[in-house]
């Protein structure tokens, strides 16, 4: 009797840890889903995008990626140093950012005069912000073929609350992202910002 009960007990607990295991596959594969979802949504939006950026450049009007869409692009942002070639949407909404850099539309336009300031998230577009360094170049293209050539000019960690001033007169950019890199939670109290200097602006 004892036998046939420990026998039982073997096969259920055994069938428990078969049911545990798969539970814990799922679970992995969920969440790694769910990561690769967000890379491709980021890679197939630039790809959108940066077609839909041909198309503005052509027609110098502005035309939306999608036809749901409440953005579109703004400008086109290269870092040679880094290999870094992106289109920045117009707008800094959640919606926005999920495709692409965007522009916060209270600050000054790509080749205008003030500070343009473009935000990004930190797992996708903005990544490569923890690689630069001082000195390298950042340019700026605009709807009007117009590239701005910024020098960097530092970076900084500031709280999310801190204003920042978007209204001064000095042709300058500055690039947000939220702080850590390396940090697995979906929101953060800080914010990496690198701030550069226009140096050259042709046509």
């Amino acid at each position: 009797m004892k036998e046939n009960q420990q026998t039982v007990l073997r096969g259920c607990w055994r069938a428990c840890l078969k049911h545990l295991a798969l539970a814990l596959v799922l679970i992995a594969v969920g969440l790694w889903s769910q990561g690769a979802y967000i890379f491709l949504k980021a890679e197939l939006g630039q790809y959108l995008i940066g077609r839909a950026w041909q198309q503005s450049l052509q027609s110098t009007e502005p035309n939306k990626p999608w036809w749901w869409g409440d953005t579109w692009p703004l400008a086109q942002l290269r870092v040679p140093s880094q290999g870094i070639t992106l289109t920045v949407l117009a707008g800094d909404s959640g919606q926005a950012l999920a495709f692409g850099p965007g522009h916060t539309t209270t600050s000054a336009q790509p080749g205008g005069e003030g500070l343009v300031l473009i935000s990004g998230h930190r797992d996708t577009h903005f990544r490569f912000l923890q690689y630069l360094q001082e000195g390298q170049h950042i340019i700026l293209q605009n709807w009007e073929r117009q590239h701005t050539v910024y020098r960097v000019s530092g970076m900084q960690v500031v709280s999310e609350d801190v204003l920042i001033e978007t209204n001064n007169n000095i042709r300058s950019l500055m690039l947000v992202t939220c702080w850590p890199f390396d940090s697995s939670e979906p929101s953060s109290e800080h914010r990496f910002i690198v701030h550069a200097q226009a140096i050259a602006s042709q046509f």
